[in-house]
């Protein structure tokens, strides 16, 4: 498939972009000293910090796969982040005043000031790996679903996006990754708002937000609250308030992507309030993203919904011509029919009589479930190793067939501009890191010039390039990315809580307590990935996050005398 932007999207996209990246390059232009260009001067106000923050942490991912969970699964997805405004006012109250009163440049220099270098670098290399990879998978991440749509070259659009993050990041530093992020998220929130009408004026006449609700509680798309106390449910309130509570701990206090964006603040009020801000919208924004895609899936009753979202596996699928093929295909077209028809009754029914339109309704969903599943074993056994998830595709393929000229380039603005702005404050964090915490183990003594910070940076983005370049898809994008985080934040958080709960432990208790715990998680993410075991993703923070506590405890009062 070819690209299918008009003149028009490319000057919005293009526009759009350019005005951000010139913006931040010129507002940054005069840097100081390295240290200025790492971390800033401290002058940052409360909406700079929140918008930061959010923009830190929605990256391109958010905007891909966000519409795609909610359109696949509801907005049970939210349940993830029912512990963040609890951990965000742990943070601003508690454990920001620890860092600022300390003075210290990064987090890990924090942990350097209560238990030594050992615990220190084991913190720092933990962030490096982690963020790192996450780095990759957020110029990733857009690259491998735009180049399918549009037919555009994987590597060639991962390389542009990433070579503007790094000129911008590497000019501008710190403070260019703060100005264009406000903008970027100004972006953001248009195109989201004009997805949304789109959408709502897609729908047909006799059918809004109240009949769209409806439709969708029928196959219990609207539920947001699971009580489940299952350990292997991804999504629960109980997974969202502890593990998801211990993630954003970690995530929030312990991530210099995060923890640069507060420290730069203007003062201790400053940053409580960015920090309330972040609480306040974080989650009605993800509702509104999931949203997004309850939406698609209700558009979608009212017109075709084709069997296959990515463009590449449906030419593949269009390549199999067999008896079997052509039936699954007429077979999913009388079921879209059917559908159609019987969600414009159910929609035009009062609630006394919609009762057998919606068991029609569900008898249809699970039939589109078996066709989808009859498909996916077929090309797979045409096309082996073949990628078959495409919910990442969904919200993408829509928006260029249905988005008015211009706002496709705007979307796409949205899209590139989230992973701009997650990557370039990784950049920066991972710079950062790199210089003040590891200064000691090179021997450097004298501050760092702005162009050793401006190369450290440029490397760093090399490696996020490397990482781009290998990456492959093997899960629903936004998930994929907290799976990576929960492998390594459960640890780290694990060393901070130690230093803020505990700082009289012994050193190297602590260390061993760290070393264990990391490995301890990786080998239980590898029970859970060949099922060996079922466990929710976000229970590794809470689990890590004890070990380190547990076994601290242990070393230093019990059993060694280190």
């Amino acid at each position: 498939m070819g690209s299918n932007l008009s003149s028009i999207d490319w000057v919005t996209l293009l526009g759009t972009l350019g005005t951000i990246v010139g913006v931040g390059i010129w507002k940054t232009r005069k840097k100081t000293s390295g240290n200025e260009f790492l971390i800033g001067k401290k002058d940052s106000h409360w909406i700079t910090i929140g918008l930061g923050i959010i923009a830190t942490q929605a990256s391109a991912i958010t905007f891909i796969s966000t519409p795609g969970q909610g359109f696949s699964d509801g907005l049970r997805f939210v349940q993830f982040y029912f512990g963040m405004p609890v951990a965000l006012l742990i943070i601003a109250l508690f454990i920001v005043p620890r860092y600022i009163n300390s003075g210290v440049l990064t987090a890990y220099s924090f942990l350097y000031r209560i238990f030594g270098s050992k615990v220190r670098w084991l913190a720092a290399s933990l962030f490096l790996l982690s963020r790192s990879l996450s780095a990759g998978i957020t110029l990733y991440a857009p690259a491998i679903v735009l180049s399918a749509v549009f037919g555009w070259n994987l590597n060639l659009t991962i390389l542009i996006t990433g070579a503007v993050v790094i000129i911008y990041t590497v000019f501008g530093g710190y403070k260019a990754v703060g100005v264009t992020q406000s903008f970027q998220m100004l972006v953001v929130f248009c195109g989201l708002f004009a997805s949304g009408f789109v959408l709502l004026y897609e729908l047909p006449t006799n059918v809004g937000l109240t009949q769209s609700w409806a439709l969708m509680d029928v196959y219990n798309r609207t539920q947001i609250l699971d009580w489940s106390i299952d350990p292997s449910s991804r999504y629960t309130v109980w997974s969202g308030l502890a593990g998801g509570f211990f993630l954003a701990m970690a995530y929030f206090g312990t991530d210099q992507s995060q923890v640069g964006r507060y420290l730069g603040g203007k003062s201790m009020r400053e940053i409580r309030i960015g920090m309330g801000f972040t609480a306040l919208i974080k989650i009605p924004m993800q509702l509104f993203i999931l949203g997004l895609g309850l939406l698609l899936f209700t558009t979608m009753h009212f017109k075709d919904e084709p069997l296959w979202h990515n463009p590449s596996v449906n030419s593949k699928w269009e390549k199999i011509n067999s008896s079997e093929s052509n039936q699954l295909k007429k077979s999913w077209d009388s079921m879209i029919i059917k559908r159609r028809i019987s969600a414009l009754a159910f929609s035009s029914n009062t609630s006394m009589s919609q009762h057998s339109y919606r068991s029609q309704l569900q008898i249809l969903d699970h039939k589109r479930d078996s066709l989808k599943s009859q498909a996916t074993s077929l090309i797979l056994n045409n096309f082996p190793g073949l990628e078959t998830k495409d919910t990442d595709y969904v919200f993408l393929g829509w928006a260029i067939k249905s988005l008015p000229v211009g706002v496709l380039g705007l979307l796409l603005a949205v899209i590139l501009s989230g992973a701009m702005s997650s990557c370039s404050a990784e950049l920066n964090a991972l710079s950062a890191t790199s210089i003040v915490d590891f200064k000691e183990a090179f021997g450097w003594t004298q501050e760092t010039t702005v162009f050793a910070s401006r190369l450290l940076t440029s490397l760093w983005g090399v490696v996020a390039l490397v990482v781009a370049l290998s990456a492959s898809l093997s899960e629903n994008l936004i998930q994929l990315v907290n799976i990576i985080g929960s492998l390594f934040y459960g640890p780290m958080l694990g060393l901070f809580s130690c230093a803020w709960l505990f700082p009289k432990l012994r050193r190297n208790a602590v260390f061993i307590g760290g070393l264990v715990s990391q490995v301890f998680v990786l080998g239980l993410h590898f029970l859970n990935v060949f099922d060996f075991i079922q466990l929710g993703y976000l229970w590794y923070n809470l689990i890590g996050c004890l070990i380190v506590l547990i076994l601290s405890w242990v070393l230093s009062l019990r059993f060694l005398n280190i």
